[in-house]
């Protein structure tokens, strides 16, 4: 048996639209979807927004959900949590050290700062092997390559540029 070739066209065509068809209706409900959002996030509540689109309120949760969540979630995520301010390198409160230098999610005191830069002393001018080459500041994200020396730690690795401005910071005096 052969195919019939206007009909062989026909089933082609008829997929193209039907493809076109799946296209915009995906475009259409990811606008009505993110529509929905920006209500939420404009300060209209679920409920307010389901009965005035005449949808269930876990339709429009799901919805809210799926297209990004809703903004309370973030904010109660967020909500007052904050890092101990600790030292990254030997662990010692605030309360058992001088001064505390804080950076990106570490936080280096002034002992660890001056045990760097013993460290640092011992080291030759391009770095101490292959370790601190490939080690990465956690304060600047910078590797030790290009003369940059970097002194690793066992939770952390500060470079010999930011453990200068670390030392510039412990000298400031207060205000």
């Amino acid at each position: 048996m052969t195919i019939n070739p206007d009909l062989l066209e026909r089933a082609r065509r008829s997929g193209a639209e039907l493809a076109d068809a799946d296209r915009q209706a995906l475009l259409a409900r990811a606008e009505h979807h993110t529509a929905i959002r920006r209500l939420h996030l404009a300060g209209a509540s679920l409920r307010e927004i389901a009965e005035a689109l005449a949808l269930s309120h876990q339709r429009i949760q799901q919805i809210v959900g799926a297209s990004g969540g809703s903004w309370w979630r973030t904010a109660w995520r967020t909500r007052g949590v904050t890092r101990d301010a600790v030292c990254t390198w030997c662990t010692r409160p605030p309360s058992e050290v001088g001064k505390l230098v804080a950076g990106p999610n570490l936080y280096i005191c002034d002992r660890c700062v001056a045990q760097a830069f013993r460290q640092l002393a011992k080291m030759p001018e391009s770095g101490s092997g292959l370790r601190a080459a490939r080690a990465r500041c956690s304060f600047c994200s910078r590797s030790g390559t290009g003369g940059r020396r970097v002194v690793t730690g066992a939770h952390a690795n500060v470079c010999d540029d930011c453990l200068r401005l670390c030392r510039e910071f412990m000298a400031l005096e207060p205000a």
